[in-house]
């Protein structure tokens, strides 16, 4: 018992700062260990929905346990750096907020209470949300999240999906969008949405298997239960990110088409 405490409070002084702060996760090649940490943020505010959240952040999460010289390390961006409460009543402590926060490949967009009305009057928020988007490889949205995305023009003449009870919404409010409503992920550049729900799983599974193969991200699939075979996804590909994008990513300066039939 003695032994397992001493490894719980190893880990977690391991990922604090001596200020009790998340400890910062830095791309590319470390001075220590020569791994290669990719970033990705999850924006964040209140109302922000359980599964929508921590889905693809267990997702990208477990990658290192699959290379532990080669992962995904995700962390969570709220306004001021403090916790929001989701829609379902947990408390989320953020690692950073909207100034500090890192720079990220991968920034993923969690659907919220207030992603159709709310958050899109939010100019901090959407302030965030563009120049994250702006600077990452992969843009992920899940269920409403798609919203705030649109909201900044980025999907503006590209194909897109949401939330299957909001897509009537979604494409009233942004005719310029080709919304999708018989697939349940849309890769368009290098955006990608999707419904959201109980599948909020499978945009994290699909850039591991782009970025690592089939095998990585069936083994991470695995060890979270979860069924995976992309070809049995109902999904669309119009144009994606070069193969590896995120390697290709790692020495940057940090800056100032298959269809699924049924």
């Amino acid at each position: 018992m003695r032994r397992y405490l001493a490894i719980v409070l190893t880990l977690a002084l391991a990922g604090c700062g001596s200020d009790g702060s998340s400890t910062p996760p830095t791309n590319g090649d470390t001075s220590e260990t020569g791994a290669r940490v990719h970033r990705a943020a999850f924006v964040v505010a209140n109302g922000v929905f359980n599964s929508e959240l921590m889905a693809p952040y267990d997702i990208l999460h477990h990658t290192v346990f699959r290379d532990s010289l080669d992962y995904v390390e995700p962390f969570v961006v709220s306004e001021d750096g403090g916790p929001v409460t989701t829609f379902e009543g947990l408390v989320i402590q953020a690692h950073y907020s909207f100034e500090n926060a890192p720079e990220a490949e991968i920034l993923v967009i969690p659907s919220t209470e207030g992603s159709m009305d709310r958050d899109l009057d939010d100019r901090a928020y959407m302030n965030y949300v563009e120049r994250a988007a702006r600077a990452a490889t992969w843009v992920i949205t899940v269920c409403d999240g798609a919203f705030p995305l649109a909201e900044t023009g980025l999907l503006s003449g590209r194909v897109a999906t949401t939330f299957p009870a909001d897509r009537g919404a979604f494409a009233e409010r942004y005719p310029e969008i080709d919304v999708r409503d018989d697939v349940r992920l849309v890769v368009d550049g290098k955006f990608l949405t999707s419904v959201g729900g109980a599948m909020s799983y499978e945009p994290a599974l699909y850039v591991l298997e782009t970025e690592w193969g089939r095998e990585y991200a069936e083994l991470t699939a695995e060890g979270l239960v979860w069924p995976w075979s992309l070809s049995e996804l109902p999904h669309v590909v119009l144009e994606r990110p070069g193969e590896g994008a995120l390697a290709t990513t790692l020495a940057r300066t940090p800056p100032d088409t298959s269809t699924w039939s049924p």
